[in-house]
């Protein structure tokens, strides 16, 4: 019988993101856990009552704010009585670790870390200086848990502590992203897209590292260029404000990405920088997508053999990839969508997530 580990989440918010979503996962295998978020629990927070998940919102405006409640936290920690304390991203991270310094809690503490190489030359300084932060103290952590090989390479080479160093990957739940053949219809018909149209799905934030400048730029030249076969779909928060071409649907944020997967063949991951591990990768492959990626976080290593790699992040790759996806048969493409389903169905499960987690958990208590 499995021991009951209670583990106390550090997060800034559960917005729409992957770590979210991870962190999500995890609950659901383990409803004896909780959480405390720094602002709210936003989208969340109906699965958090539904789950009976024991959880703390402290209504932080501004992500520094959060060092006014490090009392508050020690009161939520002697309340909850926790086994380990777990923080997800830098911000919570450090916030964690400087608590422990200063003794509010003496039990294990593990980071999760979800990025790789970040650019921060795109975002405020405040990153850069958690950053900096973070691989000052972490060799205070009992764990860091990289949910990517190359986000551990990252950031052992950045300087953070190589002795406590662990990779689990994320889990994707199989069941809610899987192909539904009256759902693609249905949304096909509804959006205008015809049988033997190839649809492109990019799922993601307008955010610097997600690339939709350089995408968008590509596939107009692309629709220039005659290649009538092609259609795009752009989900996330605020795509719906971008300049898009001709053959282009942007529908902003949707809760329920599951069901738009099902209208398209391939989906698309053009990323400059800063991706671990990619959720909307292994979400499509689910779905009977075709992933295309830049080589970026471990996307190859996702993808293996089950789709195609943009050679060179700039406007001559990503051309060489949409002629690559336009001119390959549909039948092709269905066989790779298949392959790519038992692919992640096999290695990208919440179960081996779960799992590796639980034993972590035995190995730092």
């Amino acid at each position: 019988m499995k021991k009951k580990i209670k583990v106390l989440h550090l997060i800034a918010s559960l917005e729409n993101g992957g770590a979210e979503r991870q962190l999500i996962e995890l609950l659901k295998k383990n409803k004896n856990h909780g959480v405390v978020l720094f602002k709210n629990a936003s989208i969340y927070k109906k699965t958090l009552n539904m789950l009976n998940i024991k959880y703390w919102e402290l209504g932080v405006k501004n992500k520094f704010l959060v060092f006014f409640k490090i009392l508050a936290l020690s009161r939520i920690i002697k309340e909850f009585e926790p086994n380990i304390i777990q923080a997800w991203m830098y911000n919570a991270c450090f916030f964690s670790v400087l608590c422990k310094i200063l003794n509010i809690y003496k039990m294990p503490l593990i980071w999760c870390i979800r990025c790789s190489d970040m650019t921060t030359k795109y975002y405020t300084i405040s990153l850069k200086f958690l950053i900096i932060g973070c691989k000052l103290l972490s060799g205070k952590v009992d764990k860091i848990v990289y949910n990517s090989f190359s986000g551990m390479k990252h950031h052992t080479n950045l300087g953070y502590s190589s002795k406590n160093k662990i990779v689990i990957v994320n889990g994707v739940n199989a069941t809610k992203f899987k192909k539904s053949d009256s759902l693609r219809k249905s949304l096909r018909d509804k959006y205008k897209f015809k049988k033997n149209e190839i649809v492109i799905i990019l799922v993601a934030r307008v955010d610097p590292m997600k690339n939709h400048k350089g995408f968008l730029d590509a596939f107009k030249k692309a629709k220039d260029n005659g290649l009538d076969n092609l259609k795009l779909l752009l989900v996330g928060k605020e795509t719906d404000s971008l300049n898009i071409p001709t053959d282009t649907i942007a529908l902003g944020m949707r809760l329920n990405i599951e069901k738009y997967y099902n209208i398209a063949d391939i989906i698309i991951l053009p990323s400059l920088f800063g991706e671990g591990f990619s959720n909307v990768l292994v979400e499509g492959m689910l779905t009977n997508l075709v992933p295309v990626s830049s080589n970026v976080g471990d996307s190859k290593k996702i993808i293996n053999s089950t789709g195609f790699m943009i050679e060179e992040i700039n406007e001559v790759g990503l051309l060489k990839v949409l002629y690559k996806i336009s001119n390959t048969n549909k039948s092709i493409l269905n066989q790779l969508g298949k392959k790519a389903r038992l692919r992640a169905y096999k290695n990208f499960t919440p179960e081996i997530m779960a799992e590796s987690y639980y034993n972590l958990y035995c190995k730092v208590i």
